[in-house]
């Protein structure tokens, strides 16, 4: 709330006042835009950049959680004995993710 010099409070929100009060009588008086009046809203536009990430981020999503083809074939591989771990890679693999962090 602010008061000027004339006496009067002025009540306002932000920086925009909504309406004036006069301190002897209480009545309102409006000082505010009418709804008939325009606002005009801010244009956007995204850089080639962000429309970019939005087409990977929709082929992401598109893509199915799980590769069902290669899970058919780790299982085939492990029923007929022919699936080979390689522990170097799974440690090479850990630590390559562990550095992202």
């Amino acid at each position: 709330m602010v008061i000027d010099s004339n006496n009067t409070n002025i009540l306002s929100s932000g920086n925009s006042a909504k309406g004036r009060i006069d301190a002897g009588t209480g009545n309102k008086s409006n000082t505010a835009e009418t709804p008939s009046q325009s606002v005009q809203k801010p244009e956007v536009s995204l850089s080639s950049q962000a429309q970019s990430l939005n087409q990977l981020e929709s082929k992401i999503h598109a893509t199915p959680d799980v590769d069902t083809q290669r899970v058919a074939e780790i299982k085939q591989a492990l029923a007929e004995g022919t699936y080979e771990i390689n522990p170097e890679r799974i440690a090479e693999r850990m630590l390559a993710q562990d550095r992202l962090f």
